[in-house]
């Protein structure tokens, strides 16, 4: 249930901010939230990660480091431990179990 609060909280504070935005960055504020909860970047994480090359993330600033960094070689050794999770557009890795996604989304 509360999975289901947050979802709708975070669909919903854009949608209050729409008098004080223009018809586009609504659209993109919209787009963005879409992209978070599917693959964890915003909008604006892909277009400098296509742009760079690199893996660019808020996440990356929220924990003090630099927005983008290099991508990770998928030679090695470390997929093996990695725990995946599906979405609707891909699947996503990550080092440890994320503790916001469910078990029926992991992979094998």
């Amino acid at each position: 249930m509360r999975r289901g609060v947050q979802t709708i909280l975070a669909i919903a504070a854009p949608l209050a901010l729409a008098a004080c935005a223009g018809p586009a960055s609504l659209a993109l504020g919209g787009a963005s939230v879409v992209t978070v909860l599917d693959s964890g970047k915003t909008v604006s994480d892909h277009v400098m990660s296509f742009a760079t090359g690199e893996e660019c993330t808020f996440r990356h600033s929220l924990r003090g480091e630099s927005w983008c960094q290099p991508k990770r070689s998928e030679d090695s050794g470390a997929q093996d431990n990695l725990v995946c999770y599906r979405s609707l557009a891909r699947t996503t890795c990550y080092e440890v179990a994320n503790k916001f996604e469910t078990e029926t989304r992991r992979t094998p």
